[in-house]
């Protein structure tokens, strides 16, 4: 099963390897009673963006699934999308042009509502490499190069504001973060480090240990979510707390790669007690600050 898109309330997967897209929901959430508008960032964290081109021109169509808002509007000519995460959409940042958050006009201020507003914070001549959403639609993780040293951090949606968090990183090393932290695997050993977000400037990440075959694949809440899809048989899904690199499974069974969602969740298949094949709902809380919530079931 793969997914192609998760939402706060829907997702979007498939059975065949991507030729047929199905839309799935989760049995322990309940949609939001009232309307999601682009003036609500934090609100986006149910809406899926899809970018078309046609004779040169970029379109941005987004729609809030839960609540059916939606907005749409063309990228001017040169500017490049990159990544979208909740309402807002990141573009540029190649050939030496700085990065741009669009939103659909209602939190732009009228100046710059042709050219959306600069990223600040990324030095002059810095190559962007990666561009990249996650579990938040506050933020977006930004790699670039600059005097041959690559640099991470994320952008803040908010104030178009770039902080960096790690310095003199790999191209391989796996980023993943959400609202409260910043977190990376590096290599073949998957040493993990993370930093919360919004430390002093300066403030490196702290080393978490090294975990073998298994790598980052989301950060929910005050936990880094680990998986080994590579292996291609079904394995466990484990946890290690950001506060103190403790380590326990979550999941006995699970298939495939585990995957982020924009509110800071995550999503994996696995099998439940009665041996039932369903999407399980990583959210934080419980006695552990981790819980997964058994929820759609797989058809097989």
């Amino acid at each position: 099963m793969a997914y192609l898109w998760a939402g706060s309330h829907t997702f979007d997967f498939s059975l065949d390897g991507g030729a047929t897209m199905q839309t799935g929901s989760y049995q322990n959430i309940e949609p939001p009673l009232s309307s999601a508008k682009p003036s609500d960032l934090a609100g986006g964290a149910d809406v899926r963006s899809t970018v078309t081109t046609e004779d040169g021109v970029t379109t941005i169509s987004q729609v809030h699934r839960s609540s059916g808002d939606a907005t749409r509007f063309a990228l001017p000519s040169g500017q490049s999308f990159r990544a979208a995460t909740g309402w807002s959409v990141v573009v540029g940042g190649d050939a030496g042009s700085p990065l741009r958050v669009w939103r659909a006009s209602a939190l732009l201020p009228i100046a710059n509502a042709i050219t959306g507003m600069k990223v600040t914070g990324i030095p002059s001549g810095a190559s962007v490499t990666r561009v990249q959403p996650g579990g938040s639609v506050r933020y977006m993780a930004v790699t670039y190069r600059y005097q041959n040293v690559l640099t991470a951090g994320l952008v803040d949606l908010g104030t178009y504001a770039f902080t960096p968090y790690a310095a003199g990183i790999d191209t391989t090393t796996r980023i993943r973060y959400n609202d409260r932290w910043f977190a990376t695997g590096e290599g073949p050993d998957h040493t993990l480090r993370a930093v919360r977000v919004g430390s002093a400037p300066g403030t490196g990440p702290t080393a978490l240990g090294s975990f073998g075959p298994y790598g980052l694949s989301a950060v929910v809440g005050d936990h880094l979510v680990l998986d080994d899809p590579a292996s291609g048989a079904p394995a466990p899904v484990d946890a290690v707390s950001a506060l103190d690199g403790s380590r326990r499974t979550v999941l006995g069974l699970a298939q495939g790669a585990t995957v982020f969602v924009q509110d800071g969740a995550a999503l994996v298949t696995a099998q439940d007690e009665t041996g039932l094949w369903r999407v399980f709902h990583l959210l934080p809380g419980g006695g552990s600050g981790l819980q997964a919530w058994p929820s759609w079931i797989v058809g097989r």
